[in-house]
């Protein structure tokens, strides 16, 4: 009997060595951990580009640690000057009483140098659900405004031949000119002026419109001018490098408006017959 009794003893004293072993161990009792924040208050990494472009001396890298339902916001920030080859290293101090376990962060990075901007190309996640202290920011390179207009008039270009058709012909004291314009919804897009000279000689410029204005003035074999949507000249080209002068560049909108409202008011008859 004495036997018996004390074998029950052990057997309690083991079932209740186990009730505590599992409440000291949450995974193994089924309730959920609460989530870690890795520790530290500094996160390094490196940015690197998709495509190894070499960067200006004096190039600006932004990095931001962001909540990433909030991007808008920085939890911390720090602007590098940067050139060269990347990678490029950055280490960011933040404040680890503004991190929740709960929420997902990431490294925000950017690099600007002159007209074009790196932006990321997949999100840099850290501190929080496995993230660490450490983080590899891969970015890609945007079109410049300038090469986004081109883009844009070669895009304009390529579409013509679906849009609406005018054409005409005038002479000067000395030159005989022809022409041919092109308009969606109304309103004209594209023109092809030719000319030949009394003189000998001749010449071609075609012109791109956008809202009324003028987008693109670009002379066969010569110079390229292109204005963005606020009027700054953004396309600036001549054969074999160079640039126009700000006179010519004058020349060039003003010459463009005449055609565009000569083109424009057969387009509008047209639409009245």
């Amino acid at each position: 009997m004495r036997n018996h009794w004390i074998a029950a003893i052990v057997v309690a004293a083991t079932l209740l060595g186990g009730c505590n072993s599992a409440d000291q161990n949450p995974a193994a009792s089924g309730k959920p951990q609460a989530p870690a924040i890795a520790p530290g208050t500094t996160i390094t990494g490196t940015v690197t580009f998709h495509d190894q472009i070499p960067i200006s001396t004096g190039a600006k890298l932004d990095v931001k640690l962001v909540d990433i339902t909030q991007p808008e916001i920085s939890i911390a920030e720090k602007v590098f000057d940067v050139g060269g080859t990347p990678p490029f290293n950055f280490s960011l101090d933040f404040d680890p009483a503004k991190i929740t376990a709960s929420r997902t962060y990431v490294i925000n990075a950017s690099l600007t140098d002159g007209p074009r901007h790196f932006v990321p190309a997949l999100n840099s996640p850290v501190l929080t659900h496995g993230g660490g202290t450490t983080a590899q920011v891969v970015l890609n390179a945007e079109a410049t405004p300038a090469e986004k207009l081109k883009e844009d008039f070669n895009k304009l270009q390529g579409r013509i031949g679906g849009m609406k058709k005018v054409a005409g012909t005038y002479t000067t004291d000395n030159a005989s000119i022809g022409w041919d314009a092109f308009a969606e919804t109304g309103a004209v897009r594209f023109i092809r002026v030719n000319t030949e000279a009394d003189a000998g000689g001749r010449s071609a410029v075609q012109y791109a419109f956008k809202d009324g204005k003028p987008m693109v003035v670009k002379q066969k074999g010569g110079a390229t001018v292109g204005w963005g949507d606020n009027g700054d000249v953004l396309w600036n080209e001549k054969p074999g490098g160079g640039t126009v002068g700000d006179a010519e560049i004058r020349s060039f909108h003003d010459e463009a408006l005449k055609v565009l409202q000569m083109a424009q008011e057969k387009v509008d008859a047209a639409k009245k017959k």
